[in-house]
């Protein structure tokens, strides 16, 4: 048996007695929108538990959090298991709104609705942490090797959970490398702590992906590639890319994908 044909009786078999065994736990049939390659998905609450970020997060960035709505992806492609989240604010505010008067005018980065993604591989069998991709300047994302990654260790037998800074007023992330600076993000008073697939239908008529390159949305792997959310014809990417060019940036950041 290839490595390939492996791959894709593993991913087969873990659908099947996911499905049979524990209800709720996997779909073998994957949702209309995912791609041919991935085979199973599912939003198993100890799975997303284990690999949830410690997040750093301001007071008020922690009250204006909606909720944490994750899933995971197993590929015939790649031999990782993606935990892909997502993190809802119900706003984002703009530097620019500090400015008395005429701050509004420049604050083209504020806006209702702001959903900041977290994608954390895993090695398929042994469950260790590989990689963690998340949006480290609006919608551009950093990648970082596990042994690069400061990853958090609670109740699992290894470190699982990637810690990382929420940026004020974008809500971003940035590596926190002090990982007792962090909380679960299930944990944080007032939020939810639940399922993307329960949320993608509304999400999506809601019009949230509207500006997105919707293949990595709903791949995370293509999202790992591509290395920004945004569809390249958006004004939202051409925005972002701009303050890049500008390096209209924290005074601490991550180096991005793109860069």
């Amino acid at each position: 048996m290839t490595q390939l044909s492996r791959r894709r009786f593993l991913a087969a078999a873990t659908a099947t007695v996911a499905t049979t065994i524990v209800p709720g736990l996997a779909t073998a049939d994957t949702p209309d929108w995912s791609p041919d390659h991935i085979v199973n998905v599912g939003d198993e609450d100890a799975g997303l538990r284990r690999y949830q970020p410690y997040l750093d997060i301001r007071r008020d960035d922690q009250q204006s959090l909606i909720g944490i709505y994750g899933w995971y992806a197993d590929s015939d492609t790649y031999d990782t298991r993606a935990y892909y989240y997502w993190a809802k604010y119900a706003k984002q505010d703009s530097l620019a709104d500090q400015i008395p008067l005429v701050g509004p005018l420049f604050a083209k980065d504020s806006h209702f609705g702001d959903h900041e993604p977290v994608i954390v591989f895993t090695d398929a069998e042994t469950g260790a942490v590989e990689e963690v991709v998340y949006s480290g300047y609006h919608h551009f994302g950093v990648q970082l090797a596990a042994d690069q990654m400061t990853l958090v260790e609670d109740e699992a037998d290894q470190p699982t959970h990637p810690s990382l800074e929420v940026a004020t007023p974008h809500h971003h992330y940035r590596h926190q490398r002090d990982g007792t600076r962090g909380v679960r993000a299930s944990s944080i008073a007032g939020a939810e702590f639940g399922s993307f697939l329960e949320k993608q239908s509304a999400w999506e008529k809601n019009g949230v992906f509207g500006a997105s390159h919707e293949p990595a949305v709903f791949d995370p792997w293509e999202a790992r590639d591509q290395g920004t959310w945004w569809a390249e014809d958006s004004w939202d990417y051409r925005f972002a890319r701009i303050r890049l060019v500008l390096n209209w940036r924290d005074e601490s950041h991550d180096d991005l994908i793109q860069e």
